[in-house]
């Protein structure tokens, strides 16, 4: 039975820093891969009395976003693959920290690599931490990769 490692991608630049620790420390012999991307329908929604003409800009936004995450998941998928993973990609429009969760448990994943964006104290109050609910309400292992990681790594 191979372990399975889910990949959490976002739209912040982080998904190479993903890539690159699956990579190291996981046997792509060993392992399958399903790498998803969720889309928050907070990023193209508000009240549409808030705007007249909203609901065809709301449509033009989530086709975008819709757009972009494929295209991240194309990319991602392909690069597991080259390095000899048995990949997957799947993309959703939820909340990502629920929709992360369900998709982990309803795959059976081994374990989760989720990114953390390295807040500081005024940021953390204002942004909920995906990262740290997922750590905190996983039903498996969790691999939380830092932004800094990134940057030390440059």
């Amino acid at each position: 039975m191979p372990y399975k490692v889910l990949v959490a991608i976002d739209h912040t630049g982080l998904s190479e820093l993903v890539m690159d620790a699956l990579s190291s420390q996981v046997s792509p012999d060993q392992a399958e891969v399903q790498i998803v991307q969720v889309i928050d329908p907070a990023q193209y929604s508000v009240p549409a009395e808030m705007s007249p003409g909203y609901q065809a800009a709301e449509g033009i936004r989530r086709k975008s976003l819709q757009e972009e995450a494929k295209h991240a998941l194309d990319l991602a998928e392909d690069r597991v693959r080259e390095v000899g993973f048995n990949a997957t990609s799947r993309m959703v429009e939820t909340d990502p920290e629920e929709g992360i969760l369900d998709i982990a448990k309803e795959w059976g994943a081994n374990v989760i690599i989720v990114t953390s964006h390295a807040r500081k104290r005024m940021e953390k109050f204002f942004h909920h931490s995906v990262a740290q609910a997922i750590v905190q309400r996983a039903a498996c292992s969790v691999l939380v990769l830092k932004e800094r990681d990134k940057q030390a790594a440059a």
